[in-house]
C-alpha cells in the first residue's frame, strides 16, 4: 500500500532513475504520512464498496445501506477537515486532525526505527541506557540534518559500527546536487539518522549515487578530537567534489 502511495504521489517529484529503491526507502519517511492523511477517504471507499456490494448481492439490504451511511459520514468529516486546513494552515497552525496524524506517524516510525537491521532492539536498549536524552532525540525530528553529530554518537555506543562520511545526491532536486552526509554501517545495513531507519547499504549507494570520503572503526572515531582532526581534510574533499552543506561537520 505504501509503495502504491509513493508511486502515485511522488513519481513526478523525484529526479532519480532508481525509482523502485526510492519508493522502498522513502515509504516510511514520506508515504506513511500521506497514507495516514488519506485514512478517511480510504475508509469511505472501503465502506462504500462493501455497502454497494451488499445491496446488490446480499440480503437484508439494510446492512448495505448502513455501510454506505458510514461512507458518507467519513466523506463529510473529510470535507470538514479540508475546510479546517484552509483556515488553520493559513494562520501557520495545524488542525487537531493533522496533529493526530503526526502523533500516529511518530508512533509507527518509532517502531520502525527501533526494529531495524542496522540497529535493533538490543542496540536501542543500549543507547537508551547510556543516554536517555540521545535516545529521545534520535527518535524525533531533533536529529534531522544533524547526521554528523548523531551518527558519531551512535557509533561510540554501538562499538561494532563503522562510521562513514561522504556525500549523497538529493533525489528531490534536479541537477545532481550533492550534500555532505554521515551514516553508520552494521551487518550490511546503514542507519541514517535523517531518515531514522535502517537501509541496505547497496540500496543506499545506488539511490544516492553515494560518494565515499572515508570510513572508520571504533578505535579511530572514539578519539575525543576525532571530528576536529578530520574536519579540515573533509571540507577540502567536499570543495574538490562540489559537495555542499559540510560546514557543521
Amino acid at each position: 500500500m505504501l509503495k502504491l502511495v509513493m508511486q502515485h504521489f511522488y513519481h513526478d517529484k523525484i529526479y532519480t532513475e532508481e525509482t523502485k529503491i526510492f519508493y522502498k526507502l522513502y515509504k516510511w519517511h514520506c508515504g506513511l504520512f500521506t497514507l495516514l492523511q488519506l485514512r478517511r477517504i480510504i475508509g469511505a471507499i472501503i465502506f462504500g464498496v462493501i455497502g454497494i456490494t451488499w445491496i446488490i448481492f446480499i440480503k437484508p439490504k439494510i446492512y448495505g445501506l448502513g455501510f454506505i451511511n458510514v461512507s458518507m459520514v467519513l466523506l463529510y468529516l473529510e470535507l470538514r477537515e479540508y475546510k479546517n486546513m484552509i483556515k488553520f494552515n493559513t494562520c501557520g497552525t495545524r488542525t487537531p486532525a493533522q496533529i493526530r496524524t503526526l502523533e500516529m506517524e511518530h508512533f509507527i516510525k518509532k517502531f520502525i526505527s527501533t526494529n531495524g537491521k542496522a540497529l535493533g532492539r538490543k542496540e536501542w536498549k543500549a543507547i537508551k541506557q547510556h543516554d536517555i536524552g540521545l535516545y529521545n532525540d534520535l527518535l524525533c525530528d531533533e536529529c534531522h540534518h544533524c547526521c554528523y553529530f548523531y551518527s558519531l554518537e551512535i557509533a561510540r555506543i554501538i562499538r561494532d559500527s563503522t562510521l562513514i562520511w561522504g556525500a549523497i545526491e538529493e533525489p528531490f532536486e534536479d541537477g545532481h546536487n550533492y550534500y555532505a552526509h554521515a551514516v553508520i554501517l552494521r551487518n550490511g545495513y546503514i542507519y541514517d539518522s535523517n531518515m531514522r531507519q535502517s537501509e541496505r547499504y547497496e540500496d543506499f549507494i545506488k539511490l544516492y549515487e553515494f560518494k565515499l570520503y572515508k570510513q572508520w572503526k571504533y578505535e579511530e572515531y572514539s578519539r575525543k578530537d576525532f571530528r576536529e582532526t578530520e574536519k579540515a581534510e573533509f571540507i577540502k574533499w567536499c570543495k574538490e567534489n562540489n559537495v555542499s552543506v559540510y560546514e557543521k561537520f
